[in-house]
Protein backbone atom coordinates (compact mmCIF):
# COMPACT_ATOMS: atom_id res chain seq x y z
CA UNK A 1 0.00 0.00 0.00
CA UNK A 2 2.99 2.11 0.98
CA UNK A 3 4.83 1.43 -2.02
CA UNK A 4 1.77 1.95 -4.32
CA UNK A 5 0.89 5.99 -2.28
CA UNK A 6 4.75 6.31 -2.75
CA UNK A 7 4.60 5.30 -6.87
CA UNK A 8 1.53 7.64 -7.42
CA UNK A 9 3.33 10.45 -5.72
CA UNK A 10 6.25 10.03 -7.62
CA UNK A 11 4.21 10.21 -10.92
CA UNK A 12 2.03 13.20 -10.37
CA UNK A 13 5.54 14.93 -9.37
CA UNK A 14 7.61 13.86 -12.50
CA UNK A 15 4.30 14.79 -14.40
CA UNK A 16 3.91 18.00 -12.76
CA UNK A 17 7.68 18.71 -13.73
CA UNK A 18 7.29 18.07 -17.65
CA UNK A 19 4.13 19.96 -17.68
CA UNK A 20 5.70 23.19 -16.54
CA UNK A 21 8.56 22.86 -18.60
CA UNK A 22 5.70 23.93 -21.42
CA UNK A 23 6.17 26.91 -23.12
CA UNK A 24 4.96 29.88 -22.32
CA UNK A 25 4.03 31.83 -25.17
CA UNK A 26 3.72 30.28 -28.79
CA UNK A 27 2.69 32.06 -32.53
CA UNK A 28 0.83 29.07 -34.24
CA UNK A 29 -0.47 29.27 -37.70
CA UNK A 30 -1.90 25.87 -39.86
CA UNK A 31 -3.77 25.96 -42.88
CA UNK A 32 -6.51 23.46 -43.49
CA UNK A 33 -9.85 22.53 -44.95
CA UNK A 34 -13.71 23.47 -43.31
CA UNK A 35 -16.36 21.19 -44.02
CA UNK A 36 -19.94 23.23 -43.72
CA UNK A 37 -22.03 20.01 -42.05
CA UNK A 38 -25.44 21.74 -43.93
CA UNK A 39 -26.97 21.85 -47.43
CA UNK A 40 -26.52 25.66 -48.82
CA UNK A 41 -22.64 25.35 -48.82
CA UNK A 42 -22.21 22.20 -50.84
CA UNK A 43 -18.40 22.65 -50.68
CA UNK A 44 -15.34 22.53 -48.79
CA UNK A 45 -13.34 25.67 -48.16
CA UNK A 46 -9.36 26.28 -47.55
CA UNK A 47 -8.83 27.60 -44.29
CA UNK A 48 -6.17 29.39 -42.67
CA UNK A 49 -6.24 30.06 -38.23
CA UNK A 50 -3.33 32.41 -36.42
CA UNK A 51 -3.26 31.86 -32.67
CA UNK A 52 -0.90 33.17 -29.59
CA UNK A 53 -0.96 30.18 -26.85
CA UNK A 54 -0.23 31.76 -23.35
CA UNK A 55 0.37 29.52 -20.52
CA UNK A 56 2.90 26.93 -18.29
CA UNK A 57 2.13 23.69 -17.36
CA UNK A 58 -0.96 21.67 -18.50
CA UNK A 59 -3.17 24.68 -19.38
CA UNK A 60 -3.15 27.37 -21.47
CA UNK A 61 -5.27 30.14 -23.36
CA UNK A 62 -5.27 30.68 -27.01
CA UNK A 63 -7.10 33.88 -28.43
CA UNK A 64 -7.11 32.82 -32.55
CA UNK A 65 -8.32 34.21 -35.89
CA UNK A 66 -9.67 32.01 -38.64
CA UNK A 67 -10.93 32.76 -42.09
CA UNK A 68 -11.86 30.17 -44.76
CA UNK A 69 -13.12 31.31 -48.62
CA UNK A 70 -14.27 29.99 -51.85
CA UNK A 71 -15.10 31.35 -54.93
CA UNK A 72 -16.94 29.55 -57.91
CA UNK A 73 -17.62 30.91 -61.44
CA UNK A 74 -20.08 29.32 -63.73
CA UNK A 75 -20.29 30.27 -67.33
CA UNK A 76 -24.02 29.61 -69.20
CA UNK A 77 -23.79 29.41 -73.21
CA UNK A 78 -21.34 31.92 -74.43
CA UNK A 79 -20.83 34.87 -72.86
CA UNK A 80 -23.24 34.76 -69.70
CA UNK A 81 -21.70 33.87 -66.06
CA UNK A 82 -22.20 33.82 -62.61
CA UNK A 83 -19.83 33.76 -59.23
CA UNK A 84 -20.39 33.48 -56.05
CA UNK A 85 -17.64 34.32 -53.31
CA UNK A 86 -17.96 33.49 -49.52
CA UNK A 87 -15.59 34.66 -47.06
CA UNK A 88 -16.50 33.38 -43.52
CA UNK A 89 -14.22 34.88 -40.46
CA UNK A 90 -13.72 34.33 -36.87
CA UNK A 91 -12.35 35.48 -33.33
CA UNK A 92 -12.02 33.56 -30.67
CA UNK A 93 -10.66 32.47 -27.20
CA UNK A 94 -10.15 28.84 -26.25
CA UNK A 95 -9.03 27.11 -22.93
CA UNK A 96 -6.55 23.87 -23.94
CA UNK A 97 -5.31 21.16 -21.59
CA UNK A 98 -2.32 19.95 -22.96
CA UNK A 99 -0.38 16.93 -21.79
CA UNK A 100 3.57 16.84 -21.23
CA UNK A 101 6.33 15.39 -23.91
CA UNK A 102 7.97 15.35 -27.04
CA UNK A 103 4.86 14.08 -28.02
CA UNK A 104 1.68 16.00 -26.68
CA UNK A 105 -2.06 15.62 -26.94
CA UNK A 106 -4.13 18.80 -26.39
CA UNK A 107 -7.51 19.62 -25.98
CA UNK A 108 -9.90 21.91 -24.80
CA UNK A 109 -12.49 24.64 -26.45
CA UNK A 110 -14.46 27.96 -26.32
CA UNK A 111 -15.99 30.84 -27.45
CA UNK A 112 -16.18 32.74 -30.52
CA UNK A 113 -17.78 35.43 -32.92
CA UNK A 114 -18.27 34.10 -36.40
CA UNK A 115 -19.25 36.67 -39.62
CA UNK A 116 -19.40 35.52 -43.17
CA UNK A 117 -19.05 37.95 -46.21
CA UNK A 118 -21.15 37.18 -49.84
CA UNK A 119 -20.86 38.34 -53.04
CA UNK A 120 -22.65 37.21 -56.20
CA UNK A 121 -22.15 38.55 -59.29
CA UNK A 122 -23.94 37.93 -62.59
CA UNK A 123 -21.79 38.97 -66.06
CA UNK A 124 -24.35 38.86 -69.17
CA UNK A 125 -24.23 40.82 -72.46
CA UNK A 126 -27.95 41.97 -72.04
CA UNK A 127 -27.86 42.59 -67.91
CA UNK A 128 -25.55 41.72 -64.99
CA UNK A 129 -24.70 43.20 -61.56
CA UNK A 130 -24.00 42.70 -58.20
CA UNK A 131 -25.46 41.76 -54.90
CA UNK A 132 -23.27 41.12 -51.75
CA UNK A 133 -24.01 41.44 -48.00
CA UNK A 134 -22.57 40.13 -44.25
CA UNK A 135 -24.44 38.06 -41.87
CA UNK A 136 -22.52 38.58 -38.29
CA UNK A 137 -21.10 38.75 -36.02
CA UNK A 138 -22.56 35.65 -34.17
CA UNK A 139 -21.75 34.20 -30.92
CA UNK A 140 -21.10 30.62 -31.05
CA UNK A 141 -18.76 27.90 -29.63
CA UNK A 142 -15.85 25.42 -30.85
CA UNK A 143 -13.97 22.55 -29.15
CA UNK A 144 -10.35 21.68 -30.39
CA UNK A 145 -8.28 18.67 -30.56
CA UNK A 146 -4.72 17.76 -31.70
CA UNK A 147 -1.30 16.91 -30.78
CA UNK A 148 2.23 19.03 -30.82
CA UNK A 149 5.23 17.09 -32.46
CA UNK A 150 8.25 18.99 -30.89
CA UNK A 151 10.84 19.14 -33.94
CA UNK A 152 13.38 21.61 -32.12
CA UNK A 153 13.80 24.04 -29.16
CA UNK A 154 11.54 26.52 -30.56
CA UNK A 155 9.47 24.76 -33.07
CA UNK A 156 6.87 22.35 -33.31
CA UNK A 157 4.46 21.17 -36.09
CA UNK A 158 0.99 20.45 -35.07
CA UNK A 159 -2.52 18.29 -36.48
CA UNK A 160 -5.71 19.81 -34.97
CA UNK A 161 -9.41 18.73 -35.46
CA UNK A 162 -12.03 21.28 -34.98
CA UNK A 163 -15.58 21.49 -34.68
CA UNK A 164 -17.23 25.03 -34.51
CA UNK A 165 -21.04 25.85 -33.98
CA UNK A 166 -21.05 29.50 -35.14
CA UNK A 167 -24.56 30.20 -34.13
CA UNK A 168 -26.08 29.50 -31.05
CA UNK A 169 -29.40 30.73 -33.28
CA UNK A 170 -29.12 27.83 -35.83
CA UNK A 171 -26.45 24.80 -34.46
CA UNK A 172 -27.34 22.82 -36.90
CA UNK A 173 -27.37 25.21 -39.74
CA UNK A 174 -23.81 26.67 -38.94
CA UNK A 175 -22.07 23.47 -37.84
CA UNK A 176 -18.25 23.13 -39.58
CA UNK A 177 -15.29 20.27 -39.29
CA UNK A 178 -12.37 21.35 -39.76
CA UNK A 179 -8.27 19.66 -39.73
CA UNK A 180 -5.71 21.52 -40.15
CA UNK A 181 -1.49 20.98 -40.03
CA UNK A 182 0.82 23.67 -39.08
CA UNK A 183 3.99 25.20 -37.13
CA UNK A 184 4.31 26.60 -33.69
CA UNK A 185 7.11 28.72 -33.14
CA UNK A 186 7.64 28.99 -29.14
CA UNK A 187 8.95 32.20 -28.19
CA UNK A 188 9.60 31.76 -24.27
Amino acid sequence: MNRSLLLCLLSIVCCAGEAAAQPAVEIRSAFGASNYLHGDIPYIAPTVVVAARFGRGSLAVEPEFAVAWDQETQTFGINTSTTSSDRFQSVGVNLIGRSPGRVSAYGGGGVGLYSEHWTYRVESPQFGGTQSGTRGPRLGAQAVAGVDFTLASHVKAFGQFRYEIRSFEDPGGGSVVQGFAGVAIVLR
